[in-house]
This record gives C-alpha cells, structure tokens and sequence, in this order.
C-alpha cells in the first residue's frame, strides 16, 4: 500500500469467496473510507468499506462472490462510500 503497509489477498475460485488481510496500513482520513471494488469485465462493483476504526494493526475482510472479478482495488472515498469509485485506486490485487 503506498501509504504503509501490506495487503494480501487469497481467494478461491471453487468457493467464489476471498479474504484480504491488510497488515500496518494507515487508516483513511477523517471524513473518508477505504472502499475495496471488485472489478471484471463489466466494471467495478463494490466489495465493501473500512473506517478509521476498522483498521487495526491487522484487519481483515471477507469477499464473497467473486464472481469474474480480475482484480481487487481500493479507492479513497467520501462519508461511508460511493456508488462508484470517485478516484483512481491507489491499490490493486490481481484475481488470477
């Protein structure tokens, strides 16, 4: 993560489900959240938020339905999250 950090991700193409475990990242802004965004073909479609508070010294998420995701990125986002990612992702996992 450029901030800080690590992100690791393993996921499981029989199961269609993942976890990401994120180790010493620096938490969002106030005001902001981490959104993780499930990207295939059709674009990107959102797995989830992480506050302040949700990042810990270790965090970790559950992604269920992979479906034909490709990658996991992670975008700043404004309150509790968008609809869409509203900048560009600072971070991506490759789903291959």
């Amino acid at each position: 993560i450029p901030t800080g950090g690590t992100a690791t991700v393993v996921f499981s193409r029989e199961r269609n489900a993942g976890v990401l475990v994120m180790n010493n990242v620096n938490p969002p802004a106030n005001g902001t959240v981490y959104q993780m965004w499930l990207i295939d073909d059709a674009g990107p479609h959102s797995a989830g938020t992480m506050n302040a508070k949700a990042i810990a010294p270790s965090t970790t998420a559950v992604l269920p339905d992979l479906g034909d995701s490709i990658t996991l990125a992670f975008t700043v986002e404004p309150g509790e999250g968008s609809a869409a990612p509203t900048s560009t992702p600072f971070a991506s996992l490759p789903l291959t």
